[in-house]
């Protein structure tokens, strides 16, 4: 029978070889193309992290061809697409460069970040938190969340972890999603291994019986509240000095000096003609600008 289909097949195409070849190359060039995918997406990768590590705006105020400034992600991407033949062909039929893809690339390095993050925090024996109500550029009412650990060389590691957006600034507002946050970070029955709170000393955050950390407390009850540093000298001098009254009065005037000069442009030329300084806007918990006015004066 085999010797009779042998005979029966000579000289006819094998179409079951002639499938198999076809198979093998459509999945060599399938895979090339995946190769030369996952390189072009490294490169522009890479500036999407360049540009995150120095601060600088993805987008530019013209991204149209005919710009001569269409921002520093584009001139990157240009200039790295002069020194890569792949992403330069890549760049003549896809641009790659729309804020859909920016923003999705952003997505998926803050989740890898954040899962990084949790897994060392997860590891380490005890935790601490710092935390901080503030109001965004678009007046958005949020706080911003940093864990404190050690990592498994023993090294300190202090880690910005996200904003969690808020109603309001009170306690009860606050204290409660920063609790849902923690809840998920750290495991039912470890709550002990939340050892200290780290805020401002504004009396929603620090007050001892409906403050923040008073709640914060009742549920991590060895979680100690602490100061924080950079805000401590500021917020003593200004709970201090308010309860003289001269003082304030000065600092009410020396605020209303650089408000009144920073309204108007024919005022400021004023200024600069007479003393030839400006004067430095003034921050209600910020006294080094408080200093810097008044030398200015």
């Amino acid at each position: 029978m085999y010797n009779t289909v042998k005979l029966a097949m000579l000289g006819r195409a094998n179409i079951s070889m002639q499938l198999d070849e076809g198979h093998r190359l459509a999945v060599r060039k399938h895979n090339e193309e995946v190769d030369r995918n996952r390189h072009t997406l490294s490169k522009i990768i890479d500036c999407v992290k360049f540009c995150g590590a120095f601060e600088l705006a993805l987008r530019g105020h013209d991204e149209t061809e005919s710009s001569h400034n269409p921002g520093v992600f584009r001139g990157l991407e240009d200039l790295v697409a002069s020194l890569d033949n792949v992403l330069e062909d890549h760049l003549k039929t896809a641009t790659g460069t729309s804020k859909t893809l920016q923003n999705e690339l952003l997505d998926c390095m803050l989740s890898v970040i954040k899962t990084h993050i949790l897994g060392e925090v997860n590891n380490a024996d005890y935790l601490a938190i710092q935390a901080d109500e503030t109001t965004d550029i678009s007046t958005r009412c949020q706080l911003a969340l940093v864990l404190r650990y050690l990592d498994s060389q023993n090294s300190i590691q202090e880690r910005f972890l996200e904003f969690i957006p808020l109603q309001n600034a009170t306690a009860d507002t606050i204290s409660t999603a920063l609790l849902e946050r923690l809840s998920k970070i750290i495991p039912a029955g470890k709550e002990g291994k939340l050892i200290a709170q780290a805020y401002d000393g504004a009396a929603v955050m620090r007050g001892a019986t409906g403050g923040v950390q008073c709640k914060v407390n009742d549920v991590y009850t060895s979680a100690h509240y602490i100061h924080c540093y950079a805000h401590q000298l500021n917020l003593i001098m200004q709970q201090a000095t308010s309860h003289i009254r001269r003082i304030r009065t000065f600092f009410s005037d020396l605020g209303g000096f650089a408000a009144f000069f920073s309204r108007s442009f024919k005022q400021t030329a004023v200024l600069d003609q007479v003393v030839a300084h400006r004067l430095p806007a003034t921050s209600a918990t910020r006294w080094n600008f408080h200093s810097r006015a008044v030398n200015t004066v």
